[in-house]
């Protein structure tokens, strides 16, 4: 809306929630001349309809309802069951969103993928980028009433890099020495070597703070009795069925405006969907893309579609004759319609990708891709010398949004230039399990997988996924490609010390991707979470992850 003065004062947009209908309309009235008030009479008559239309009255009509209320259970149903409570061992989306809830990291990601503090309220980093300190939050507690400070920050440490080895250890262990106490309040942390991303590391639901003495208690039954500082405090963990946690009243961030939260395991998208229209819960993950314009016409419901870090590819297998020919890895990727894909199958709730890096990943360079172009890829298999191939197409089925339609897709489009390709479908565990074996004991030859960098930032999977020293079975370079420019390129981006000469390797990484074309780059899949209306305060970040806070609250 434009701005106009009334007694020396701009209105603008923001003011309009602060003033009655008629009010509205007396100003809009009062910025007119005389002479072109009789036309101005109908412009603000259809102003009017227009913003009333659009809902942009909706702050007026619906102040009550907006001002946070307390209490109350909060439902909310997942596709899966969490594999661990304990943040150090958890290898799911569905335990990385629930331990979000209880435990709080050093540093966090806000709702824009922005580093902010937590449990640390500032850092420093010396010049050399092997010294990081960290100035703690005072006079927080963890849920078993026991103080968070230096020593238990220490402890977090000292435990990933230590005998115990939890699963994420991983995560630290390559490039972490270790931890010093400074005092109760400060911290510092030394590097073996450079890592620019180190804060993305802290960020990760791994480096969630578990209470010490909770560890020292329950040791590897902590995923049963899990303790952190976060604004909800476990109640019950029923596998299979529910995960059940309350507020935490001494939360150091405010008093958490929900009593409870109940996380419900519901593996059919379907069902979801029911409990939703039934009111049976209140928040739902996963819609399915065609049922998203059935939710949008309930006025009951809120169906939001968010971009998220997933890239989804089909890799393909070097050693695997025609494959080592750069012009049938690229003459597949020209093949390929990713934006009738987005639009057909994903009725646009998802985005074409042009390498392995998902736009929203930090380190992200946008760079030309592939341009759909079946004569381009006729033209370089015929320069190959193969104008006519058959190939084997591996999908799993349900473990991403649409992924054996995405593959069926796939297929089509690779037929118009001649690839027969005969796709075949494997429960996951098994997918996961023969798609990282070694050359010799392998059929693969092009498989679609996916990833989302659990850090927010694209090191973290384009490491593991094309180094030549991560060729599988020990690692995920699944499809054995090897480059020397590659490896110089990631190996600098992994010792950087800024984010300037990070970035810079990162571009470097995805221009030597683009053009080798070791995977057939394929979409960016939204995420699609649906609640109703009720429902406010829900935190959806583009890691795929969906959870609640201190400031997430439900009208009664």
């Amino acid at each position: 809306m434009g701005r106009g003065k009334k007694g020396g004062r701009e209105m603008k947009a923001r003011d309009l929630t602060r003033v009655g209908f008629r009010q509205i309309l007396r100003a809009a009235w009062s910025v007119t001349r005389p002479e072109r008030r009789g036309t101005m009479r109908r412009m603000v008559a259809l102003w009017v309809v227009g913003v009333l239309a659009m809902g942009g009255l909706a702050g007026i009509w619906s102040v009550e309802a907006q001002t946070p209320v307390a209490g109350g259970t909060l439902s909310f149903a997942a596709g899966a069951d969490p594999d661990s409570l304990d943040p150090q061992n958890t290898q799911s989306n569905p335990g990385e969103q629930v331990n979000r809830m209880m435990y709080d990291n050093l540093v966090r990601f806000s709702t824009k993928m922005q580093l902010e503090p937590a449990l640390a309220e500032s850092w420093t980093s010396s010049k050399d980028g092997l010294t990081w300190t960290f100035k703690l939050r005072k006079g927080v507690r963890f849920h078993d009433g026991t103080a968070f400070d230096a020593k238990a920050v220490k402890y977090f440490f000292d435990r990933v890099l230590g005998d115990e080895k939890p699963f994420k250890a991983s995560l630290y262990t390559p490039f972490v020495q270790g931890a010093q106490v400074v005092d109760d309040s400060t911290v510092r942390v030394t590097l073996k070597q450079p890592f620019a991303a180190f804060l993305f590391r802290l960020a990760h639901s791994a480096g969630g703070i578990v209470s010490p003495a909770a560890h020292q208690k329950w040791g590897k039954d902590l995923t049963l009795h899990p303790v952190g500082t976060g604004p909800f405090k476990f109640v019950e963990w029923v596998k299979g069925d529910r995960v059940v946690l309350e507020r935490n009243d001494g939360y150091w961030g405010g008093r958490p405006l929900l009593d409870r939260v109940t996380v419900k395991t519901v593996k059919e998208d379907s069902a979801r969907v029911l409990m939703l229209e039934s009111g049976d819960t209140d928040l739902i993950l996963n819609i399915p893309p065609e049922d998203i314009p059935r939710l949008r016409k309930d006025a009951r419901f809120a169906v939001e579609s968010i971009a998220t870090a997933r890239a989804l590819y089909i890799m393909i297998n070097l050693k695997k004759k025609p494959f080592d020919d750069v012009r049938v890895r690229q003459a597949l990727n020209h093949a390929i319609n990713r934006e009738a894909i987005v639009k057909s199958l994903f009725q646009n709730n998802a985005e074409a990708i042009s390498g392995i890096v998902a736009p929203l990943q930090n380190g992200y360079a946008k760079l030309p891709g592939y341009a759909y172009d079946p004569k381009k890829a006729k033209e370089l298999l015929a320069q190959a010398g193969v104008p006519a191939l058959k190939v084997k197409l591996w999908s799993p089925k349900g473990r991403y949004v649409k992924d054996f339609e995405l593959a069926q897709a796939v297929q089509q489009d690779l037929s118009a230039i001649g690839v027969d390709a005969a796709l075949s479908t494997m429960e996951w565990g098994a997918y996961l399990s023969a798609t990282k074996t070694g050359p010799e004991q392998t059929d693969r030859e092009l498989f679609l997988l996916g990833w989302s960098p659990s850090t927010g930032e694209a090191q973290w999977g384009t490491f593991p996924l094309l180094h030549s020293s991560q060729l599988a079975p020990k690692g995920d370079n699944r499809g054995f490609f090897v480059s020397k420019a590659l490896d110089d390129a990631l190996d600098k981006a992994t010792t950087a010390t800024s984010d300037q000469a990070r970035l810079g390797a990162l571009r470097e990484v995805q221009q030597i991707v683009i053009k080798e074309a070791p995977a057939i780059f394929l979409i960016s899949p939204n995420m699609i979470v649906g609640t109703t209306k009720k429902v406010h305060g829900v935190v959806n970040l583009p890691l795929e992850l969906t959870y609640l806070t201190e400031k997430s609250w439900k009208e009664k």
